[in-house]
């Protein structure tokens, strides 16, 4: 399984230094879960983190499942994702340290993950509680996040 991670909505000057340092922390989770499976009998290849300017758009309140059909045989699907929309603020995403970005993002993460529950179309294959303990583990025990 593969994490996507998009910044929705934010300026474009922050793109070479905060964001491109928000997306080496979202990389290093994909290659921390990357080898791990949160689902039984389903092709779940991504989860989609849109960091979304809650400053400037709303966004939605569950994750959304999406499944992509392939063109050439219509009922088998190339990639299925599950997108989470995660709210930050660009005024306070801007104003963190380098340091404590990882935490702020974690804790980002973290509220929505948990606060969530996961499309019913996919809810009985997906284990949530074990890929929200493995995001945990990672930015506490890896990062060095505190998230109390």
């Amino acid at each position: 399984m593969e994490i996507y991670k998009a910044f929705q909505a934010f300026r474009y000057e922050y793109q070479d230094n905060i964001i491109k340092r928000a997306e080496e922390i979202l990389n290093e989770l994909d290659e921390y879960i990357s080898d791990k499976t949160y689902v039984t009998n389903l092709q779940l290849e991504q989860v989609d983190f849109s960091f979304i300017n809650a400053e400037a758009f709303k966004c939605r309140v569950r994750p959304q499942y999406i499944a992509k059909a392939n063109n050439s045989i219509p009922l088998l699907y190339n990639i299925m994702t599950l997108r989470y929309e995660i709210p930050m603020p660009e005024a306070e995403f801007i104003k963190v340290s380098d340091e404590d970005r990882p935490t702020y993002i974690g804790k980002a993460l973290m509220k929505v993950l948990e606060s969530q529950n996961v499309p019913t179309k996919i809810r009985k294959q997906f284990d949530r509680e074990r890929f929200i303990a493995d995001v945990r583990d990672f930015f506490v025990n890896v990062k060095g996040c505190k998230f109390d």
